[in-house]
């Protein structure tokens, strides 16, 4: 009887290691594809966006719709994204890679609010991240998708999506704090529930400062973050000035996309 517990245990251990080497892994991203023109004199060298890797937490099986990972129908169409009419962003679907662990939003990064213990529940799922641009002083896109499941199915998978958009936004408004200097406006309405936007200033540690435009929109079972963010020595401005369509407009054509790949949407824009 002890043998076979034994063999059974170590057939368990191997199936596990199996499904390890095979899962997402959390490197950065590739950014830098984006087929944008060269400034004048000089050649655009594409660069990633620095994203740090997640850490701590562990994955958890995904469920109804979203075992197989984040589809490439369900990122958004680059032209929705600002600044797309002058970069021509290449496609976020060829740029994405998969996450594993507790998802770091770029809105966090920047802002250096770092996970918590008690955040690797809701911002733990099936998620991947995709950036597109050239970094520096011109405007980088990153859009992150967190999906949790079909609400239809448990409660708990939308109580788990609202934590995770809750924990974002709440960490956008107080960027402040975690990184003094910051300053933030808000744009969507203070009663809205599926929508949030604003612009941010943000400091950071190596002396230089971040003009972030942040979108986050969540409908059913998932949580969508669009980052558009360029990075300037202190007093400095971006060096192409900002140019994008009604905020409104941006979080459609984030949900829409994501509410077309899984199920449970309410239809909320």
């Amino acid at each position: 009887m002890r043998s076979t517990r034994l063999a059974t245990t170590a057939a368990a251990l191997l199936c596990v290691g199996a499904l390890s080497a095979c899962g997402p892994d959390n490197s950065g991203q590739d950014g830098g594809k984006t087929a944008a023109p060269a400034p004048t004199g000089a050649t655009a060298a594409p660069t990633g966006d620095g994203t740090a890797k997640p850490t701590g937490g562990t994955g958890k099986p995904a469920a109804d719709g979203a075992d197989k990972g984040i589809p490439a129908k369900a990122w958004m169409d680059t032209k929705s994204i600002p600044m797309d009419e002058a970069y021509h962003y290449a496609p976020l679907s060829a740029n994405a890679k998969p996450v594993s662990g507790v998802v770091t939003f770029k809105g966090m990064e920047l802002c250096r609010a770092a996970p918590t213990k008690d955040d690797e529940g809701p911002l733990t799922g099936v998620a991947a991240k995709a950036s597109v641009g050239f970094g520096g002083d011109r405007w980088t896109a990153q859009q992150t998708l967190l999906v949790h499941g079909d609400p239809t199915h448990s409660s708990g998978t939308k109580q788990l999506t609202n934590l995770a958009e809750g924990r974002l936004t709440d960490a956008l408004k107080a960027c402040a704090k975690t990184a003094p200097g910051a300053t933030v406006k808000v744009n969507s309405a203070p009663d809205s529930t599926f929508a949030f936007s604003a612009v941010l200033t943000i400091p950071q540690q190596d002396g230089s400062t971040a003009t972030l435009h942040e979108y986050v929109t969540t409908d059913g079972g998932w949580v969508s973050e669009l980052s558009v963010w360029a990075t300037t020595k202190a007093g400095a401005q971006p060096k192409d000035a900002w140019k994008g369509p009604e905020d409104k407009y941006v979080l459609t054509g984030m949900s829409a996309p994501m509410c077309e790949a899984f199920p449970g949407c309410d239809g909320h824009q």
